[in-house]
């Protein structure tokens, strides 16, 4: 068996980016065979990651190295920089996982507690809200909050600003205060279009704004804050080092996203400096398989935030390489206590 072993997962309904609409989501595992074994999970999307066949370039040269001097040399491969910046987080987020998969179960030890966890505690997750009008909006919210989702995620930012106050006050005039929701423009506002939107938006108790503005005006996120609205950022975090973000004090939350930051054990390492500054860390994915998202739902439990994360990505997938050990039950998650990433057999198709 290969040790780094590509697939391909249907999306419904398709994913869009600032870049594309992608109904399949491909990636690449990379496994560890010696002893109880181990399993990464590498799942680029630019510009997040690297793309694609880089990561899966980067992940044959680690193999290489691993099969010839173990654990080591294949971090050296994956864990390059360039202008202060890992070259293949993505790459190194596999390397890492499996190593981590593979000593949890040698030493019989699940992952969140090798992440610094204490407890086997339920994750919040927050349910997604796409764009629609404002009775479409304020029903999906409603339908998430009657499966039992306590915060909902709000997508704003393609129409106008008036539009999705529109949108946001037809969601609480729906579900008033029952559900926390937070909104997620994407970058897509200027300061002043997103100063305009939060002062509008101070009497709507929103628990945040996520990435108001693109990540070349990141550090203008500072002059959003204390506009009555909780700031976090987002994609800002692939391109800053957190320690730069915190000593700017750009923001409140600082969503991470352990594919694109290079690992459960970097995401861990940043949300924990977060939480030493007095800001809150969130974690979420980016659509990985069952093997990324059970490493998120571990970080998750680490980290122990009382926000919800935005974990709850599973039923886009048509089909998943393995059975999900940590489903969305009443808008909570739990992680798997067995050793390691705790998921069973994991197969790829062809």
């Amino acid at each position: 068996m290969s040790r780094v072993q590509p697939y391909e997962l249907a999306l419904d309904p398709p994913l869009r980016t600032a870049r594309e609409t992608m109904e399949t989501r491909r990636g690449l595992l990379f496994r560890a065979e010696e002893g109880p074994g181990g399993i990464g999970d590498a799942a680029p999307l630019p510009p997040f990651t690297e793309p694609y066949e880089e990561s899966r370039a980067a992940l044959e040269r680690a193999a290489d190295a691993y099969d010839q001097q173990g654990w080591p040399a294949a971090f050296r491969v994956v864990s390059s920089r360039h202008n202060g910046r890992l070259e293949y987080p993505a790459a190194r987020h596999a390397v890492s996982l499996a190593m981590l998969d593979w000593r949890g179960r040698t030493q019989e030890e699940p992952l969140f507690e090798q992440l610094g966890g204490t407890a086997r505690t339920p994750v919040p997750v927050n349910a997604t809200v796409g764009d629609g009008s404002p009775s479409e909006t304020a029903q999906s919210v409603a339908d998430a909050r009657n499966r039992g989702f306590q915060a909902v995620k709000v997508k704003v930012g393609r129409g106008a600003v008036d539009r999705d106050l529109e949108r946001l006050r037809a969601v609480r005039e729906r579900v008033g205060s029952t559900v926390s929701v937070r909104v997620d423009a994407n970058g897509a506002w200027s300061p002043e279009t997103a100063a305009a939107f939060l002062r509008d938006a101070a009497a709507l108790d929103l628990a945040a704004v996520e990435q108001p503005l693109p990540v070349e005006q990141t550090l203008a996120h500072t002059d959003l804050r204390g506009l009555g609205t909780p700031i976090a950022v987002d994609e800002s975090l692939a391109q800053f080092p957190v320690q730069d973000l915190l000593a700017a004090d750009v923001a409140d939350w600082y969503v991470l996203k352990p594919m694109a930051l290079g690992g459960v054990d970097v995401a861990a390492g940043v949300g924990k400096r977060v939480a030493r500054q007095g800001r809150t860390p969130i974690c979420t994915s980016i659509f990985e398989s069952v093997v990324g998202r059970t490493a998120a739902v571990h970080l998750a439990a680490a980290l122990d935030t009382t926000e919800a994360a935005g974990l709850a990505t599973a039923d886009r997938l048509v089909t998943d390489l393995a059975a999900d050990p940590a489903p969305v039950e009443g808008g909570v998650v739990i992680p798997p206590s067995g050793p390691g990433l705790g998921i069973g057999e994991v197969g790829v198709d062809g």
